[in-house]
């Protein structure tokens, strides 16, 4: 699939998703990540699939629960539609790396790990990857959708320019 060719997964999608709805996101994230597994600079794309922790989502696996929820300001993971519904975006971005629209940076993290992000700027997704060799782990990916957050991640793309040169 093309990037430009990208769209919401499930039109229509709620703040709270139906049964249903979940299982299609599911479906979605195991066509991807289990069923049809891929590489990306070499190394195999791995998501963890032992079930989550999150209330109310401990039937499903780790990862996908992560790509489907953020934290919310009491600590608590909640369902995120816009993050939720861009779940079948994550292979594109990354099949997709060398394009312009997409921007790669890497970030070395408060714990000393690196992780490369690439950013789907026209759409404002972004999807974050950590080398755990011979693997590539989905850490996350989510739409951004704020000025500040924006502006933060550009700090971040502009920094690692500048260090490239």
């Amino acid at each position: 699939m093309e990037l430009d060719e990208l769209d919401e997964l499930i039109v229509g999608l709620g703040i709270e998703p139906t049964d249903d709805e979940l299982e299609e996101l599911c479906e979605a994230f195991e066509d991807d990540f289990v069923n049809n597994p891929f590489t990306v600079n070499g190394l195999n794309v791995k998501v963890i699939l032992h079930n989550s922790k999150v209330e109310g989502y401990e039937e499903y696996p780790e990862t996908f629960v992560h790509l489907i929820t953020r934290k919310s300001k009491s600590g608590h993971r909640v369902f995120d539609r816009n993050r939720a519904n861009r779940i079948h975006w994550i292979k594109c971005v990354l099949e997709n790396q060398d394009e312009e629209e997409v921007l790669y940076f890497e970030h070395t993290e408060g714990n000393g790990a690196v992780r490369d992000y690439y950013w789907y700027q026209a759409e404002d997704f972004l999807v974050i990857m950590e080398e755990v060799t011979p693997d590539y782990i989905i850490i996350t990916s989510f739409y951004i959708d704020n000025d500040y957050n924006r502006k933060y991640y550009q700090k971040k793309y502009d920094a690692y320019l500048k260090n490239q040169a």
